[in-house]
């Protein structure tokens, strides 16, 4: 069986404990061509046998795996504790990792611990072989994400860096994918001609839980539409690749992406929701918006002219991901078009994320009675075996780069691209608030009013 040392700075931080112990574990209990040889790094006290009762103990709690396979498990994993810009603790994985071997090093730690990292994997020559992952956000804005790509390109090539955002991964954002380019039937309508609008939603019913200090130097531009949105944006409507390999799909994204014009602060509402600042980690008067809806404009020869929206928001009256296209509706109404009570709604085929993963196509059908009236029908199909756990999308990803696949991963030009299109308001204030609970800001409804409202 193939040994690969899977190497994870921050091996005690939350990220961890939370999804990438439980999908390291998931990968052991599913994959049986290889092993992970789970390689723990952090500053925190622990010899490798507390660390392994601290890693049996995380499983355990996920509730997740039978507690034979975590034994198994847990049985060959190591740690290595020290400072990250400490030459010891480099030579102390020399002893773990073998000559010929391949690491990957997953750098779940603050980004301004990303260069000391990566100068000492170079130096102690971790870099001719390895690959290295690093989690979104990428950067802070596109100077800085350009930064970070020269910090970690000096050590790396491209082919060696992995770009991970989870979102990427998740199985319903795949099935996107299959859905858009195994069924000849939608080719035909996906473009100006028959699509009347686009929508993006990743609404939250929930605060920031905790997580105040970050999300205060973050705001919601940063934290979700950069990355997770645009790139769900870049799924919907990039052209068939020619196959799905990594430089083939991540060419037709950045095409995507280069093809938007930077978002307008005339066509975007900022808000912050009321108790913001009384979170914990918050900054006192901090203007950090935690909702934001704007408008998209493309300018492709498929989609130009059609207008794009996209709504991402905390503590807001449900909690719903979902992309939706609107087509545009019959040329002439000729079922009771004089009853205004009964005017058939736009067909939509809507992709939807959160709270359940399916896909649902709006139809008109005939109601039961006398008169020619129409109402919406769906027509879903979901996902067999129910939600996917919170960890299979980094075991998903992580599987990925044990084949050297980075079709689910962001490249160093669409990073850049992304920053490109988001940079008007990275600082703009949030000039606007609104009630937890509620449905965001009123004027938010006034980007979409002429197109009948948010659907």
């Amino acid at each position: 069986m193939r040994k690969i040392p899977f190497v994870l700075f921050g091996a005690t931080g939350d990220l961890a404990k939370k999804m990438l112990l439980p999908a390291l574990m998931t990968i052991f209990r599913d994959h049986q061509d290889y092993r992970l040889q789970v390689v723990g790094v952090a500053d925190t006290e622990h010899s490798v046998e507390s660390f392994r009762e601290y890693v049996s103990t995380v499983l355990v709690e996920s509730g997740h795996f039978q507690d034979t396979q975590i034994e198994a498990f847990v049985r060959d994993v190591l740690y290595v504790q020290g400072d990250y810009g400490a030459a010891e603790l480099y030579d102390e994985l020399d002893k773990a990792i073998e000559a010929d071997d391949e690491p990957i090093f997953y750098l779940a730690i603050p980004p301004r611990f990303f260069e000391v990292v990566v100068d000492h994997l170079e130096a102690s020559g971790f870099a001719a072989t390895g690959r290295v992952m690093v989690e979104k956000p990428f950067g802070r804005d596109l100077a800085d994400a350009r930064q970070l790509s020269n910090v970690l390109t000096k050590a790396f090539s491209e082919a060696q860096i992995y770009r991970i955002d989870h979102f990427l991964g998740k199985e319903a954002v795949q099935n996107l994918l299959v859905f858009r380019f195994a069924n000849s039937i939608l080719e035909p309508l996906w473009n100006r001609n028959y699509v009347s609008r686009i929508e993006l939603n990743m609404l939250e019913d929930f605060g920031v839980e905790g997580r105040g200090a970050f999300y205060d130097g973050v705001g919601v531009l940063r934290d979700v539409v950069q990355n997770h949105l645009l790139q769900l944006l870049c799924l919907l409507l990039m052209e068939p690749p020619l196959s799905m390999s990594s430089g083939a799909v991540a060419a037709e994204r950045v095409k995507v992406l280069s093809s938007m014009e930077p978002l307008s602060l005339a066509e975007s509402v900022l808000a912050q929701y009321r108790g913001y600042m009384n979170e914990p980690g918050v900054t006192p008067g901090s203007s950090t918006p935690t909702f934001v809806a704007v408008r998209v404009r493309l300018n492709s020869w498929r989609w130009a002219g059609v207008p794009v929206f996209i709504r991402a928001g905390k503590a807001v009256d449900e909690t719903r991901t979902n992309a939706i296209i609107e087509f545009r509706s019959p040329p002439t109404l000729i079922f009771d078009s004089n009853d205004n009570h009964h005017q058939p709604e736009p067909n939509r085929l809507i992709f939807e994320f959160k709270p359940q993963d399916l896909i649902d196509l709006r139809m008109q059908a005939k109601v039961p009675g006398p008169n020619l009236r129409s109402a919406p029908v769906s027509l879903e199909v979901g996902r067999a075996g129910g939600p996917v756990k919170g960890e299979e999308p980094y075991a998903q990803l992580i599987d990925d780069v044990t084949r050297n696949d980075q079709s689910r991963f962001a490249s160093e030009e669409s990073v850049e691209a992304a920053w490109r299109v988001v940079s008007p308001l990275l600082d703009q204030p949030a000039s606007l608030l609104y009630g937890a609970g509620t449905g965001g800001p009123r004027e938010a409804d006034g980007l979409v009013s002429e197109f009948g409202g948010w659907c």
